[in-house]
Order: C-alpha cells, then sequence, then structure tokens
C-alpha cells in the first residue's frame, strides 16, 4: 500500500469519527432524548472524505 493511500485511509477513518462525534455525540451529550440523524452523519462523513482525499491528492509533492 502506497503511503498516499495509507494516508487517505487514515483520513477517512478520521472523517468517520468526528462526524459520528459532530453530528451522533455532542447532540446526546447534551440531551440523550435528542433525535439521531443518521443521513446527516453520512453526508457529513462523506464529505469530509472526499475533501481529505481530494487535499491529499491535489496538494501532495512528487
Amino acid at each position: 500500500m502506497s503511503p498516499v493511500i495509507r494516508m487517505i485511509a487514515r483520513e477517512t477513518a478520521l472523517s468517520a469519527l468526528i462526524s459520528a462525534v459532530a453530528v451522533i455525540g455532542v447532540p446526546k451529550l447534551f440531551n440523550p432524548a435528542a433525535p439521531v440523524n443518521y443521513p446527516l452523519a453520512i453526508g457529513v462523513f462523506a464529505l469530509m472524505s472526499l475533501a481529505f482525499a481530494a487535499y491529499e491528492l491535489l496538494v501532495r509533492r512528487r
């Protein structure tokens, strides 16, 4: 596995963690009865993953 692919995989895992905490965990922390918005979490995850991958592919030095 190349270093760039490994970095993108790590950033995808990081975006999954951040989106889960931001969209699901923080509202539940302040209000346990708050509804969970899974489609929003999936959307945030997808956009963050694409942003991280695009950044790595566009900015990396050859």
